[in-house]
């Protein structure tokens, strides 16, 4: 069967997006094909800005407007520049996402450090891949006095929690990871074994 190269091409686009398979990725190029042509061409446009119009803090990692950084003549974002803030305290997160949620959610008022994911040797990301020799970089030149490790419990979460400990420690400087184990207001009857082995093995004294 003779399908469209570029519908084929389409489908291969989406196909980069997380947890997107074939298949989805062929029900999502039917939809935009069949959707209001309007609304299509307004998400290629908003594509199109990712590379034009959005630029990454060089602090922390945080999008941001390009225009906000010609405008301001600034390196650092709006978080980073919020008065305040602890200079001896780093967050190292994955996701420039999560900086939002533990902004809004905790008192937290140290900086922040946005991985490029996890180290994954399989997938080619060392640590300069994820950013680890900017991390460094920024624990040498600055009077840092703790790291904050809030990585994914994942197998790559954990082994790239571990090597930023190790580079830390060689720099005299403290680390601590967050909590995980029992949510709050949960039961140990819904919760799985490993989650309460966690929680059990990271008990302290109240």
């Amino acid at each position: 069967m003779i399908k469209s190269k570029y519908l084929e091409n389409l489908i291969d686009a989406i196909t980069i997006l997380p947890g997107i398979g074939r298949k989805s990725a062929q029900r999502i190029a039917y939809q935009l094909l069949n959707s209001n042509p309007e609304k299509s061409l307004h998400l290629a446009e908003e594509l199109k800005n990712i590379e034009n119009k959005i630029s990454k803090c060089l602090v922390c990692g945080v999008f941001m407007d390009i225009e906000e950084v010609q405008q301001q003549t600034l390196d650092s974002c709006h978080i980073c520049e919020r008065q305040n803030r602890d200079t001896s305290v780093i967050c190292v997160i994955e996701s420039a996402s999560d900086v939002y949620t533990i902004d809004e959610s905790t008192n937290y008022n140290g900086y922040y450090f946005v991985l490029q994911g996890n180290l994954s040797p399989i997938d080619g990301r060392g640590p300069a891949e994820i950013g680890l020799d900017k991390l460094e970089k920024r624990l040498t030149t600055r009077n840092v006095s703790e790291l904050i490790l809030a990585t994914n419990t994942t197998i790559e979460g954990e082994a790239t929690a571990h090597y930023i400990k190790n580079m830390a420690s060689q720099k005299d400087i403290k680390t601590s990871r967050l909590a995980f184990g029992l949510p709050l207001n949960g039961e140990l009857g819904f919760l799985d074994n490993e989650t309460i082995s966690h929680a059990f093995n990271e008990r302290k004294i109240i």
